[in-house]
């Protein structure tokens, strides 16, 4: 931690450690691309955000409200946000041809299914850093994501693994109540003695 590091007060944004100095040797062309680019992702969120219906802002209001300055996993489940999305499923394989070996050629076919979406907080423990990066998008600790069933599964299962490793490197003791064994190997009999511990 940087020296003289503090909390900052509830509300207000953390200090970064990186701030930009100087933009002085940055193409133009580039700064503006950004610039736009920035203008067009706020311009669509906007939009978003006046199409969502008032059932949908309460889902995701109930969503952002869950582990507010809690670093408990335990509280953070996921909101059915009342939409489906249409998503490719693998429905079989057909066989097209055969190689020279005799094993079929297949090509799969694919089907389209309506899926169920809902709106899960990332909330990560201290080791986990500022999130998770799935397939190079990142996931930002503390924010709201809308998930189709599937991904909100993987995401569940890294935020599980992230807290389950978590307690691993802090002494949390899933054998606490093992007793512990003196095993002994023979070496004329090759037997195993266990004598249990206290």
């Amino acid at each position: 931690m940087p020296r003289g590091y503090s909390d900052p007060p509830p509300g207000e944004p953390p200090e970064t450690v990186a701030k930009v100095a100087s933009i002085s040797g940055t193409n133009g062309d580039d700064v503006k691309a950004l610039l736009e680019q920035i203008a067009d992702l706020k311009a669509k969120l906007a939009i978003a955000d006046k199409e969502r219906t008032a059932s949908e802002q309460t889902a995701l209001e109930l969503a952002e409200s869950q582990g507010n300055g809690l670093m408990q996993q335990t509280t953070i489940q996921e909101i059915p946000t009342g939409k489906k999305m249409k998503v490719q499923r693998l429905d079989h394989y057909e066989t097209t041809g055969y190689k020279d070996d005799g094993r079929p050629i297949l090509k799969a076919k694919w089907k389209t299914e309506e899926v169920p979406t809902f709106f899960y907080k990332i909330d990560l423990p201290p080791v986990g850093g500022l999130g998770l990066t799935i397939n190079g998008l990142p996931l930002y600790h503390g924010t709201v994501y809308e998930f189709d069933l599937d991904s909100l599964r993987m995401v569940k299962d890294l935020v599980h693994k992230s807290w389950k490793h978590d307690a691993d490197i802090h002494g949390t003791d899933e054998n606490v109540y093992r007793k512990p064994e003196n095993r002994q190997i023979s070496m004329k009999t090759g037997r195993i003695s266990t004598y249990r511990g206290a």
